[in-house]
This record gives C-alpha cells, structure tokens and sequence, in this order.
C-alpha cells in the first residue's frame, strides 16, 4: 500500500501510521519537534471535487522539505500560498468583467471551492504557527495565507450580491415588459370588440351599400380612403402605451 509521504524522508513513524493511501484533509502533524502540513493545491476549475494533495516537512532544525520540491527552506511553502493569491488575482478580473448572471454564476463555480480550501489552508498553517513559535519566516506564509482567505472570501461575497442584484433587475425589467403587453393587450381588445359588431354584421350580410366611391375620382379615391385608413391605424398604434424605458 503506497504512502502519500515520500520514502526517503526520515518523518517519525507516527506520521506515516495516520495516513492511508491519499493524504486527506489539509491539516498539521506534530511529533518529536517535526512538522508535517498537508495542504492541497488550488481547485481546477474543471474538477472543482478533485483536490491534489502537496506535503510540507519541517525539521526540529528549521530546514523544509516539500513535495515537488528540492530547496530546504520555507521558499516553496511560501510559493504553494502564492499561487492562491494569483488566483484570487485572476477571479478579481472575472468579477469587475461580470455582467450578465451568467458572468456572476460562474465566478461563484470557481470562487466557493477556493474560499474553501484557502480558509482550511488558514487553519492549517494558524495551527502550525502556534506549534513553531519562534519561526518568524512561518508566520510571515500564514499572514499571507489569511490575507488569501479574506480576499477570496470578499470576491465571493461580491460574486454572490451581484448574482442577486442581475436575478432582481432582470426579474424587474421582466416585470414591466410584462405588464406594458397586458396594457397593450387591453387596449387592442378594447378597438376590437368596438368594432367586433359592424364587421360581423358586414360579413354575416355581405353587405355592400352604393356609396358613391365605386365611380368617383378612381382610383385616386380608394387611395386616399387607403392612406386615410393607414393614418388611423398610426393614431391608434401612438395611443397604446410606450414600451418601458431600459
């Protein structure tokens, strides 16, 4: 059964016996004056569930060792908390772009796995800062790494408010179209049912009185009956309500 803690590190025992085969939750291991941080790496957008496992010794001498890297001292610590920050950086751009509620929804698909794993990554090194009192460069990553946390954590607030704010101005904008049709719609029924009876009637009788038209100035007549007619229709299109403004 393979062991997330590099063979070749000489760690006290107790740290390999409370791993099993992945490296879990971020968290701090203290034993015999050594130091194990197990934090995770930023979330992959793509696979917000997956979490990647990076592992921080530290010696009762103060010198480091981490995984995926060969320095000896906090450099690669300080670099692991680095990338969160660049990736705070990276959705703070997303956000002042953010328009539409799509804009806003996905800034939260990235944002609520980072507030996550920065607020435990927090935790952890708060928790191993309290262990190694005396490591000023340690406390120097974990004010680094709260920082982090409060920066994703205000860009999720952000994110969140302005998803709120598009939902109910869409809902608002929704509303008054919606009501500007029902006005319409009313006042279209209202020159319908007006002259509903006098076209039924014509129709029912095929009635086609002599009124003087059929002969007269043709076809300049039905033109100008045309345009009359066309006329009204603008005046009537002018009295129905105007759409609401943006």
């Amino acid at each position: 059964m393979s062991n997330p803690i590099p063979h070749n590190w000489e760690v006290p025992a107790v740290f390999r016996d409370r791993f099993g085969t992945r490296a879990g939750r971020q968290r701090v291991m203290n034993a015999e004056g050594h130091l194990l941080i197990i934090l995770h790496d930023v979330p992959d957008p793509g696979e917000p569930d997956v979490r990647t496992a990076r592992l921080f010794w530290r010696k009762p001498d103060g010198t480091w060792k981490s995984t995926g890297s060969g320095g000896s001292n906090i450099g690669a610590l300080r670099s692991h908390v680095e990338t969160f920050d660049a990736a705070t950086d990276a959705l703070e751009v997303k956000v002042e772009k953010a328009t539409r509620a799509r804009d806003w929804f996905d800034v939260l698909q990235i944002s609520s796995p980072l507030v996550r794993t920065a607020r435990n990554m927090s935790k952890a090194l708060q928790e191993a800062r309290e262990l190694a009192k005396g490591d000023k460069e340690l406390i120097a990553v974990r004010d680094a790494a709260q920082e982090v946390e409060r920066t994703a954590e205000l860009i999720h607030a952000h994110a969140r408010d302005g998803l709120d704010f598009t939902v109910a101005r869409n809902a608002e904008e929704s509303a008054k179209n919606t009501a500007h049709v029902i006005e319409s719609g009313h006042r279209l029924n209202l020159i319908t049912a007006m002259f509903l009876p006098i076209t039924a009637l014509g129709s029912l009788l095929g009635m086609n009185l002599v009124h003087g038209f059929e002969t007269w100035q043709k076809p300049y007549a039905f033109w100008a009956v045309a345009v009359a007619a066309f006329f009204v229709g603008l005046l009537v299109r002018g009295a129905l309500p105007k759409p609401p403004a943006p």
